[in-house]
């Protein structure tokens, strides 16, 4: 399922009731209900749907293939706890045959916040998916797993952001969004209604004037906006009106027109320049912009780093990575749009990207995502662009206040980047039925106390250089050790200046470096506690990686002539294990070593068994796929010291000394090295 068609019209879709619905004194017929159920449901009347559905299933418990569509009627209308309720019956009814259910059970699980609960759900649902899209769909698995975990290490937001919900004079029990902030005067769009609105069951009123969304203004002062007021220069008949956008000077308005057909959104951009007082009637931009064929929305225009104009806007058009993507035109100095290019895969992903908003000061994007790691739907990112107005480093996620559970996007600046708007379904929003059936407007400020941050360069360990090109990750990181860390920025290290990221109160990170031909290495560090501004420095020292050198592992122990792992044994595997996920490309050969009592073919049988249960044990409890590890035992032949020299040392059983413990080891040294990164069931 795809959430582009809610995302392109707010809640329309969801929301709009019929008259599908059958009275409460006529007779059941299954099959009758049946047909109107599956009409509304294509007809996008949701609500009207569900009610169907369930009606069905009070009078026909029987009738199980149903389920999924009530489900994805409760999904579509954002009713995540209902949905959550009838994914996992349709999974529990037929487990072989809905499996893809169990992933919409747990993503529905997460979009309530319940984000233990969807990690056991997802990775269940990932050892059992066997589809054959199950690499895609299972990526995108592990992908929430991820979020979950981030979510739970942001479950305290930071506490120098305030947030504030507009009130009923810009707000509506409906689907309001797209905020732009022009002269004191907030511009959005709004589907201006406090009652379930109705649609007839042909849907020949689907473009009746109240069912449309359309362009809305409200004066500011401080925190207080006036009531809503139409700008009725824009409507047309049948039309859906929204996403305003402004130049820099203010004297182009930039929006987009929806036809009306539900089902089918297809959006063109268009532009309005200022003439005197009044805005002129809009026109659409160029045929490259508004691609025949495709959706083109969400403009957002802006000065590029380099000074030049820059139109950024949603586009589901041919050449993009999947579903919705961002593009941009430049504009040359005749006015002309240049052909656009998309965004790339620093920004796109296989899943929907939308809300594009540029800030020139910091070359920074703002966007939503529900193809990164997010703490629920869609989540609101930034990345920041290079002088020639590349996007070279991962998306950064914001984190609470700004994302939750839901979905969250719109991200915009009011008057500069310590307040602006957002658009959010979050719990509390003004609905016409459930907690989190709407799109609302929320303000944003930011009420700073103190700053954080840390800085740090990579050296070379041997040399005590710094190292240019090494790849800098900035990780959340918890006291639990079965949580994993996620990463939520990154950066390239430089021999002249060192690297920066800005940090929240209250949280544990951890700053890692990789860099061909070293090991990588990490360091922890925290802000807990700290109520002063402050940058700290951690700097990072890279090893030399060194092919066919042995490392000992030490504290490997087993019972005397036994080959299975004891437990204390898996604590310096779960290191060797660190060192493999931290250096993905690596292959080692991990091999045991005796000492030179017993025989030597005795020898050699024990110490290959107590290999194979260290190689065991990191390709069946901790994942390290086979092909990175190898075992090897070589029992005496490869003694580092003679015991027999020793006369503390025994020849026999009788005792033990410490060369007798140098010789029995357990060692690992890097082989090979794989083409490219592989991709972990836990990463």
């Amino acid at each position: 399922m795809r959430f582009s068609k809610i995302l392109l019209l707010t809640t329309l879709v969801c929301i709009l009731q019929s008259a599908f619905a059958k009275s409460a004194d006529e007779k059941f017929n299954k099959k009758k209900y049946l047909k109107a159920a599956e009409e509304a449901f294509k007809a996008g009347s949701i609500f009207s749907a569900t009610d169907l559905y369930l009606k069905i299933l009070e009078n026909a418990p029987e009738e199980k293939s149903i389920l999924f569509n009530l489900a994805q009627s409760y999904l579509l209308a954002r009713d995540y706890e209902n949905a959550a309720v009838y994914f996992q019956r349709c999974y529990d009814a037929d487990s072989s045959s809905n499996t893809l259910a169990l992933y919409y059970a747990a993503l529905t699980t997460k979009m309530q916040g319940k984000y233990t609960d969807a990690v056991a759900m997802f990775k269940r649902f990932n050892k059992i998916y066997k589809e054959d899209d199950a690499q895609k769909i299972k990526k995108w698995a592990r992908i929430e797993i991820d979020g979950c975990n981030f979510a739970i290490k942001e479950a305290k937001p930071d506490p120098f952001v305030k947030l504030n919900h507009l009130d009923k004079n810009v707000n509506s029990n409906y689907g309001d969004m797209s905020p732009a902030l022009r002269d004191d005067v907030l511009y959005f769009a709004s589907i201006n209604s406090d009652t379930v609105l109705v649609m007839k069951a042909d849907r020949s009123d689907a473009k009746k004037e109240n069912n449309l969304m359309k362009m809305y203004t409200s004066n500011v002062t401080g925190d207080t906006y006036t009531e809503k007021t139409q700008i009725k220069t824009f409507s047309i008949e049948g039309k859906h009106i929204s996403n305003p956008s402004f130049s820099e000077d203010g004297k182009k308005f930039f929006y987009t027109i929806c036809d009306g057909d539900l089902l089918k959104p297809n959006c063109d951009i268009y532009e309005s320049d200022m003439t005197g007082v009044e805005w002129s009637a809009g026109k659409p931009l160029s045929e490259e912009i508004n691609l025949k064929g495709f959706t083109n929305t969400q403009p957002y225009f802006a000065k590029s780093s380099n000074g030049s104009d820059v139109l950024y806007f949603v586009s589901n058009r041919e050449g993009g990575r999947g579903g919705l993507d961002i593009w941009y035109s430049a504009v040359n100095k005749k006015g002309e749009f240049s052909t656009p290019k998309n965004l790339g895969n620093k920004i796109n992903t296989d899943r929907d990207e939308v809300t594009p908003f540029y800030d020139s000061k910091s070359s920074t994007l703002y966007f939503s995502s529900n193809g990164f790691i997010s703490m629920g739907g869609s989540d609101i990112f930034k990345s920041a662009s290079d002088a020639n107005g590349k996007f070279n480093n991962s998306a950064e996620n914001l984190g609470a206040p700004f994302n939750s559970a839901c979905d969250d996007n719109y991200f915009r600046y009011s008057k500069n980047s310590e307040e602006g708007y957002l658009v959010s379904n979050r719990p509390g929003i003004f609905s016409v039925r459930g907690k989190t059936c709407c799109f609302d407007i929320f303000s944003y400020k930011y009420d700073r106390r103190f700053w954080l941050a840390v800085k740090g360069q990579v050296f070379d360990d041997a040399t005590q250089q710094p190292i240019s090109g090494a790849f800098i990750n900035l990780s959340l990181r918890s006291n639990n050790i079965t949580e994993s860390d996620v990463v939520i920025a990154n950066d390239s290290s430089k021999t002249e200046t060192p690297f920066f990221f800005n940090l929240k109160p209250e949280k544990l990170y951890k700053v890692s470096a990789t860099k061909d031909g070293y090991f990588a290495s990490s360091q922890q560090f925290s802000t807990v506690g700290l109520t002063k501004s402050d940058t700290q420095v951690v700097n990072i020292y890279l090893k030399k990686l060194e092919k066919n050198k042995a490392y000992r592992l030490n504290n490997i122990y087993y019972d005397f002539d036994k080959s299975d792992l004891r437990n204390e044994s898996k604590t310096t595997l779960d290191t060797l294990y660190n060192i493999l996920m931290e250096n993905p490309t690596i292959i080692i050969e991990l091999s045991s070593h005796t000492d030179v009592r017993g025989s030597d073919e005795y020898n050699l049988n024990l110490s290959q068994k107590r290999a194979e249960s260290c190689v065991n044990y990191l390709i069946n409890e901790k994942g390290i796929p086979k092909e990175r590890i190898s075992a090897k035992g070589y029992g005496e032949t490869k003694k580092l010291d003679d015991c027999a020299k020793y006369p503390e040392c025994p020849q026999d059983q009788s005792g033990d000394c410490p060369c007798h413990q140098l010789n029995r080891r357990t060692e690992f040294k890097i082989i090979g090295e794989l083409d490219g990164k592989l991709i972990y069931e836990n990463e």
